[in-house]
């Protein structure tokens, strides 16, 4: 009887080593796992973080009107605001209360800006633009209307084959848009 009760017993004790080492393993491997998830998330964020900022639009204005082309492209666009300005001092080298540099957000996209107090020989060029693809008709069309009212027309809203309609302005600030709508 004894031996009747020890085989039992016996094979209860091995399932349960058995199930142990399994538990175990499965521990060891959610373990790594999650060691490699953690690793990944590291990569990520550091990825995002050498990225985020690499590229960023930087607008030199020359005629101490840096805040009011700023505040006029704001109020152009959708998810868009003013995200910083520092200022001259009345002890700096430019106007006092011109814009020394400014961060600002047009729908989502990060735009630098700053008043020179130097005078440079060059000024904005068309063959850098800002590219604008817009949802509807009719926000390329009021879109062309506002940013090239006081400013210059270069292409006409038109059909020009790559897109259904399209429009290339430069703005009375000297900033040029190229308005397209597939």
């Amino acid at each position: 009887m004894k031996k009747v009760l020890i085989l039992p017993i016996l094979i209860s004790m091995i399932l349960a080593c058995s199930d142990s080492k399994q538990y175990d393993a499965e521990i060891y491997r959610n373990e790594k796992l999650q060691i490699e998830n953690d690793s990944l998330k590291a990569i990520i964020a550091k990825n995002k973080s050498n990225t985020k900022k690499q590229i960023t639009t930087f607008l030199t204005f020359q005629e101490n009107n840096a805040e009011e082309a700023m505040n006029f492209y704001v109020g152009l666009f959708e998810n868009s605001e003013v995200l910083d300005i520092q200022r001259y001092g009345k002890d700096g080298p430019a106007k006092e209360g011109s814009v020394l540099f400014a961060r600002f957000r047009l729908n989502g996209k990060e735009v630098l800006c700053s008043d020179s107090y130097i005078k440079h020989e060059w000024n904005f060029t068309p063959a850098v633009s800002m590219f604008v693809d817009c949802r509807t008709v009719k926000e390329l069309e009021r879109l062309f209307a506002k940013l090239s009212e006081n400013g210059k027309v270069m292409m006409p809203l038109d059909n020009y084959g790559f897109s259904q309609k399209f429009g290339f302005v430069e703005d009375k600030f000297g900033i040029s848009w190229q308005l397209n709508f597939q």
